[in-house]
């Protein structure tokens, strides 16, 4: 929304938050989209291509169920716990900059995972990669959104939504046929010359903004929900090894609610919130919630199992098996972009806003 100093000036808000911030840098419009398109590109596929590759990568480096478990489960925790902090970090040191740091930190933790010689530290690079992911993520519908004005933004957010949708539907594929025919590693290798691409651009023709009066960080809230996700996720993967009885899995799950009771309580009391719970109110915000939390917990849990019974158990190949995975996946992608009977059913056709 903009303010009366906008308003008076004529000036839209993503100048006035340029202006604060200094000197408009120029930038191409058209080469922003395609260096943002190319970072989701990287950091969804890897969701969803390294799945295929786990047999192999198990028979590489001698990893347990567990290990496996970790390989994917790194990524998506530190993706999910920098993503708030990322936004807001991004407004206040610039959202060029931050989105070229997430760049550069997701394509070189992505040739470590190539060059991985142990289960260790492919788990390590993987947690890297997500940090890098969550940045890139943060912040590009942010640039896309200084980058278009009018018409030219709802075709911007158009390609965008696109590119999400195809990174995940193709990954299986392309990670199949990468493992099978090359080797697993190069499921991670081939980040290297698209985030090569994407930071060239980045640096050249990406124009800088930010937020002026922008909120710090919440970072109480950044670590208690860091740490009781990462309890709970603990927890769940040491339970297939131990039992839920054990010790340990018990005080992961106990360390967990009291982290993530605390999260709760910084929330809502602090001034400037990582997370406004207050948005669980807005019907369409709670029901999209809940169906992506029963998308995940079901589909994507039941992702490793399936890949490691059709490859182990029946025999597939890696490219045997990502065939399938791709009409899963692919199914995904058409039921989400399929157009206005979820906005009937959210109410959405009558608002035009969430």
């Amino acid at each position: 929304m903009t303010d009366r100093r906008t308003a008076e000036s004529g000036m839209s808000q993503p100048a006035v938050e340029q202006r604060a911030g200094g000197p408009a840098r120029p930038g191409n419009k058209w080469w922003t989209l395609v260096a943002v398109c190319l970072g989701i590109f990287m950091l969804l596929l890897d969701i969803t291509i390294v799945t295929v590759a786990l047999p192999d990568i198990q028979r590489g480096l001698g990893s347990s169920f567990s290990d496996l478990q970790w390989i994917v489960d790194a990524y998506a925790l530190t993706l999910a716990a920098f993503l708030l902090t990322a936004g807001s970090l991004s407004d206040m040191y610039g959202r060029r900059r931050l989105f070229l740091i997430g760049l550069v930190v997701f394509t070189g933790a992505s040739l470590l995972c190539g060059f991985a010689t142990s289960t260790l530290m492919l788990q390590v690079s993987r947690a890297v990669q997500g940090v890098g992911g969550a940045i890139m993520f943060a912040v590009s519908l942010a640039l896309l959104a200084d980058a278009f004005r009018g018409k030219d933004r709802g075709v911007a957010f158009g390609i965008w939504g696109a590119i999400t949708g195809i990174a995940v539907a193709v990954g299986p594929l392309l990670g199949g046929v990468l493992t099978s025919g090359i080797s697993w590693r190069w499921i991670f290798f081939v980040n290297g010359p698209v985030g090569a691409v994407a930071i060239v651009i980045t640096v050249l023709n990406v124009a800088e903004s930010r937020q002026a009066a922008a909120a710090r960080p919440d970072w109480p809230g950044f670590v208690l929900f860091s740490l009781g996700l990462g309890s709970l996720v603990y927890g769940l993967i040491e339970s297939n090894q131990k039992s839920f009885g054990n010790s340990v899995v018990a005080g992961s799950f106990v360390a967990a609610g009291m982290l993530l009771a605390a999260f709760v309580a910084v929330e809502l009391r602090g001034r400037h919130p990582m997370f406004d719970l207050a948005l669980f109110r807005v019907p369409a915000f709670s029901g999209g919630s809940v169906a992506a939390f029963g998308l995940s917990a079901s589909i994507f849990a039941m992702i490793l199992y399936l890949v490691l019974y059709l490859q182990d158990i029946l025999g597939y190949s890696a490219l045997g098996t990502g065939l399938p995975m791709t009409v899963m996946s692919g199914g995904m992608f058409a039921a989400a972009t399929s157009p206005t009977p979820s906005l009937r059913v959210s109410g959405l056709d009558k608002t035009g806003t969430a």
